[in-house]
């Protein structure tokens, strides 16, 4: 039997450092820059989507400003007087304001009870109330807004 030679390693294998060959940084290079386009992609849309969170929070405020003034001005004619009668030239004093919209809908959807569909409208934001007569005598307790 012929001895064997001894095995040699490639000089290549034996230098091997830990670390990150040359292909492996260029494919983390190309995910990651395709994570971010699609990132950046992402929040621009959603940035034009969106107006002015300022403007959003003071579209709001003004609508439920608005809205309370409505049940303020509903509160105070329901306790002066609790006929349903008295609910019209509230209809109808709100009629030109561009932010209220009141519909009286006192007998398609209630059976004839009272009551005032009323949205508020500024900008993107709306708020909708359904206020029904609670007083119907004046032995009612008034109502406090």
């Amino acid at each position: 039997m012929r001895p064997s030679a001894p095995k040699t390693t490639h000089p290549r294998a034996a230098r091997r450092s830990p670390g990150f060959t040359l292909l492996e940084v260029i494919v983390i290079i190309i995910v990651g820059g395709l994570l971010a386009g699609l990132v950046v992609n992402l929040m621009g849309t959603q940035l034009r989507r969106a107006s002015n969170p300022a403007t959003l929070a003071s579209d709001a405020a003004d609508a439920e400003a608005a809205m309370e003034a409505v049940v303020a001005d509903y509160t105070n004619r329901i306790n002066d007087n609790t006929s349903h009668a008295d609910l019209a030239p509230m209809v109808a004093a709100y009629a030109t304001n561009s932010t209220v919209h009141i519909v009286d809908d006192s007998t398609a959807l209630w059976n004839s009870v009272p009551a005032l569909i009323v949205t508020t409208t500024v900008g993107n934001t709306s708020y909708t109330m359904l206020l029904t007569q609670e007083r119907t005598n004046n032995a009612d307790n008034a109502t406090n807004f």
